[in-house]
């Protein structure tokens, strides 16, 4: 029995630069009931799983409506690999490449398109075409098509997604390929889906309206709900060709139930880091590296003040330090610059309004204390005074 959740938007991969300076800052301070692009409401939290009594009535997920025949069946695309047996036609049997133009080229044949139909439908065309140049009766004529190897395809990504353009999907190395040249006929291409093609696109974004997946295909659309997918359950894998076009619709708010990993958001996002009082010359000596830089998809602004050594250290030079977020809504298109002290970091740390979730190309840079501020300011007065002394 599956207790249907609200459905929430998705979120993904993340880059963020950040970095340190003595002094007022000059930024704005967002007040903390600010409605924004990483907030929910003012204490979003996760709602708890209720657990229905056993005689309380409880809703039953429909299964989801199955896909149309030109959707569902891999869809043949230029770059795929295909073995054609012909019974009692040697001349005809062998293995061709999808060409370019989408079309099969068999010897004394024209060229034949196969781009966007299944395995039996350009099976089917090789048949007419045999027939119709007076090799085969139709009576006579046994054709096979099977793919030897799916190839990458590119599709076009776009609407609520962190990183949307063309993409490739089911790229496969110079190695990975020759371990297939010996079969007759199979391949699975785990990566020719529509949820690879998400991921690729950077994942899709919070306010994703995820039951409104469209693919687009030829002048024909279908809305595809991957709602399921962001919960742990399963959906129908739609293949892609290539010239494929992915919209994915905007809900307009940010849902932060679904800012976490699943198979429309990438597992995990990198973050730039600087913290450093007095600037470094480069990473190595600021001790910043790519695993420093790593954060697990959903974390928030603590998390990435923690992993730029914001927080901790002597309480009375460390404790009233700030964390600055800038960032650019997706939505609105706005920059906003939000600032929070770390202590109250660190007292709401659950308040979506005062720890609110990171983004990809967010900034975040962290602030010295007055009292750090006051002991630059004596030591660069020392070192202006000592060598007037010394003369």
């Amino acid at each position: 029995m599956i207790r249907l959740r609200p459905l929430i938007g998705v979120a993904a991969g993340l880059f963020v630069a950040a970095g340190c300076t003595p002094l007022h800052t000059g930024v704005r301070h967002a007040p903390l009931s600010d409605a924004s692009f990483v907030q929910a409401s003012p204490t979003a939290t996760a709602a708890p799983i209720r657990h229905a009594p056993p005689d309380e009535s409880t809703v039953i997920a429909p299964a989801p409506a199955p896909l149309p025949r030109w959707a569902l069946n891999p869809p043949l695309s230029p770059g795929d690999r295909l073995q054609v047996e012909i019974e009692d036609g040697d001349g005809f049997s062998g293995r061709y490449e999808v060409g370019i133009d989408g079309t099969l080229h068999l010897p004394h044949l024209p060229p034949l398109p196969v781009a966007g139909r299944d395995t039996r439908n350009a099976a089917a065309l090789v048949s007419e075409a045999l027939v119709a140049a007076r090799y085969f009766k139709p009576h006579r004529v046994r054709v096979s098509v099977l793919v030897h190897e799916w190839s990458h395809v590119q599709v076009h990504v776009g609407g609520a997604v962190f990183a949307p353009g063309m993409v490739s999907v089911n790229v496969r190395s110079p190695e990975e390929r020759a371990l297939k040249s010996d079969l007759a006929a199979g391949d699975f291409p785990s990566e020719r889906m529509l949820t690879a093609a998400l991921r690729a696109a950077g994942g899709v974004r919070p306010d994703a309206a995820v039951d409104r997946i469209l693919l687009i295909r030829d002048g024909r659309t279908l809305t595809v709900s991957y709602a399921g997918l962001v919960h742990g359950a399963g959906a129908q894998p739609v293949p892609l060709m290539s010239g494929d076009r992915i919209m994915v619709e905007s809900s307009g708010r940010f849902d932060a139930d679904l800012v976490v990993a699943s198979a429309i958001t990438p597992p995990g996002i990198r973050v730039f880091l600087s913290n450093l009082t007095v600037p470094a010359t480069g990473n190595a000596i600021s001790a910043v590296s790519k695993e420093a830089s790593s954060l697990p998809y959903g974390s928030r602004l603590l998390t990435a003040a923690v992993s730029a050594n914001c927080v901790g250290g002597i309480n009375a030079t460390s404790a009233s330090r700030h964390a600055v977020l800038v960032r650019t809504d997706p939505i609105s298109g706005r920059a906003q610059a939000l600032e929070r002290p770390i202590n109250k970091l660190l007292r709401h740390p659950e308040e979506v309004a005062v720890n609110p979730y990171v983004m990809p190309n967010d900034s975040i840079a962290c602030y010295d204390s007055g009292v750090t501020n006051l002991r630059d300011i004596a030591r660069a007065i020392a070192d202006v005074l000592l060598p007037i002394s010394l003369l």
